[in-house]
């Protein structure tokens, strides 16, 4: 049984834990009053702040894409379809060559031809024949055969202004009457079909007078 020495037991029985601080030596009133030592308490170290600075992490939104450019194609309104009328081309031959009778509208004293809107039960060539006679009191033969159509304004009495498609029959006049019943209303005079083509103002109209012409002269 190995010996252990006093001075070395009390070495041992005095001595602090390795790591503890060492307590504050008492003064001598503290000793007579039985007073522990105080026994330092460690300051907790704060912890270093750190130079690096921690970024919050920020969802960025995308960025929203522009559409492609896209040219809007103009949605023109519909068009009504041009109103149906019949007219006739009142010609009087001679020879080579052909007079044609204008008259003019009731509305803006346009130059024009006899025409009107179609009647139930009758054809175009005859709705023609019965315009010519109350618009211009012309008496012929209307041709079955259609010359071909024009495209021409219509003023109505409210102030709209209508597209009407004019079917055109040739009328080779064989009487002119000296009252008629839209006498007061109109005037009506001949012309060569050259004349004519140049006071009318239907683009339509000036062809088919025209190629009439040119048909006469090359017979």
């Amino acid at each position: 049984m190995s010996k252990v020495s006093k001075k070395g037991h009390a070495a041992q029985e005095g001595a602090q834990p390795a790591g503890l601080p060492n307590p504050a030596p008492l003064r001598p009133a503290e000793q007579a009053a039985g007073k522990q030592p105080a026994v330092e308490q460690p300051v907790a170290k704060k912890p270093s702040a750190g130079k690096a600075t921690v970024k919050k992490a920020v969802a960025k939104e995308p960025t929203p894409k522009k559409p492609a450019s896209k040219k809007l194609a103009l949605k023109k309104k519909a068009q009504p379809a041009p109103r149906l009328q019949y007219g006739v081309l009142a010609l009087r031959v001679r020879g080579s060559s052909a007079d044609v009778l204008l008259i003019t509208s009731r509305g803006t004293r346009r130059w024009i031809i006899p025409k009107g809107n179609p009647e139930k039960g009758r054809t175009g060539a005859e709705v023609g024949a019965i315009e010519a006679f109350e618009e211009a009191g012309l008496i012929g033969e209307v041709w079955t055969k259609p010359l071909g159509t024009y495209l021409s304004p219509k003023h109505l009495p409210s102030g709209r202004v209508v597209t009407c498609e004019i079917e055109v029959y040739r009328m080779d006049v064989e009487e002119v009457l000296d009252d008629w019943p839209e006498k007061g209303q109109r005037e009506r005079r001949w012309y060569s079909l050259d004349e004519a083509a140049m006071l009318v103002g239907e683009g339509g109209l000036v062809a088919l007078m025209l190629k009439v012409n040119a048909e006469l002269i090359g017979r």
